[in-house]
């Protein structure tokens, strides 16, 4: 009788491949889970650089603009018309008010239209607010008849403007400031001295008889500030928020325009010697004469939407000052200076 010997694994041949085995996995697991969170970081830190590059050319865009009244925009004062002139939401000599941020406080003060927005800007932010034009402008179609005389534009764009309306009408020689006071037709831009809008014009003599070489302009005012999201609320993240007034809904509407902007700092660049550049660049409680601003310095930090992004509490630093932070999001500091156009020309 032969007697055949069964072969096989043994016990510890066994426990072996199973050891091995299992290093394999937790090694192959260890690589996906590594792969996963690079991807999920590196597409959270592309979604942030993506909205800091919107947050900043939407700024830039609008100071760059701010002072702009027609072809002569640094040499002649606008005559301004509107009631209550030097009131900050009819003011139109000063294309940019800064307000810096201390504590809880801002100097100078916000203007009532501001702190009362809801939801109010964020303390210890900084807020801006520019007056620019908004839109192409629509050329004269007919001379004035005198200084109060009829306004005309081509028909066509009457669109363009609504009653409520604050408009700039400029040539190379003069500029001045209205109130739309009655629906605009046929080409017609009223300004009659009323105050049955707000707050309408103290005066329909607009200084100048404008001619066919001069083009009719809309004029807002547009605020920039930082405040709680409001599509991610109970998250702790801020957002750049803007407030136009007045917009073609005939009253101004805070906008959410991007989430993950956790603050603002603004400097301003004062031309102290008249060679249109800037010798200093100073918070807005510091600046000593507006009109000799000719570029601002902004500064954005930027957090990441999603918490749990970094593996632990990242310290950065930022206006000069280091924090730890109380979560794990990730966070960056994006710098530009821009150049007011229209007072270097």
């Amino acid at each position: 009788m032969i007697l055949r010997r069964s072969s096989g694994f043994s016990l510890v041949e066994l426990m072996v491949g199973m050891t091995l085995a299992l290093m394999l996995a937790t090694i192959i697991g260890s690589i996906y889970l590594s792969g996963r969170q690079t991807s999920r970081v590196a597409d959270t830190m592309g979604r942030m650089q993506e909205s800091a590059r919107f947050a900043l050319q939407t700024i830039e865009e609008d100071i760059r603009i701010s002072g702009f009244r027609g072809c002569n925009s640094a040499a002649n004062l606008p005559v301004n018309t509107l009631n209550f002139p030097t009131n900050y939401a009819n003011r139109f000599d000063q294309p940019l008010f800064g307000y810096h941020a201390s504590g809880s406080t801002w100097a100078p003060l916000l203007d009532s239209s501001i702190s009362a927005l809801i939801p109010a800007p964020a303390t210890g932010r900084d807020v801006i607010t520019i007056k620019r034009i908004y839109g192409n402008g629509s050329a004269l179609t007919a001379e004035m008849g005198s200084t109060t005389g009829t306004l005309t534009v081509d028909s066509n764009a009457t669109s363009t403007f609504a009653k409520g309306d604050f408009v700039l009408v400029a040539n190379c020689d003069a500029q001045a400031v209205f109130q739309i006071t009655s629906s605009p037709t046929a080409g017609t831009l009223a300004h009659a001295a009323t105050t049955a809008v707000a707050p309408g014009n103290a005066t329909a003599d607009l200084g100048h008889v404008f001619n066919t070489d001069a083009s009719a302009y809309r004029l807002i005012n547009k605020t920039y500030y930082i405040a709680p999201s409001a599509r991610k609320p109970n998250t702790k993240l801020n957002s750049l928020w803007s407030y136009s007034v007045p917009d073609y809904t005939g009253s101004g509407q805070p906008q959410e325009l991007v989430e993950g902007v956790d603050n603002l700092v603004l400097l301003y660049g004062e031309d102290t010697d008249g060679d249109q550049a800037a010798n200093r660049y100073v918070t807005a409680d510091n600046v000593g004469n507006w009109s000799n601003v000719v570029s601002v310095r902004l500064q954005v930090l930027m957090e990441t939407v999603q918490d749990g992004v970094a593996p632990v509490t990242q310290t950065y630093t930022f206006n000069g000052t280091s924090t730890t932070a109380a979560d794990k999001r990730i966070r960056s500091v994006f710098t530009s200076v821009i150049t007011l156009r229209n007072r270097v020309m």
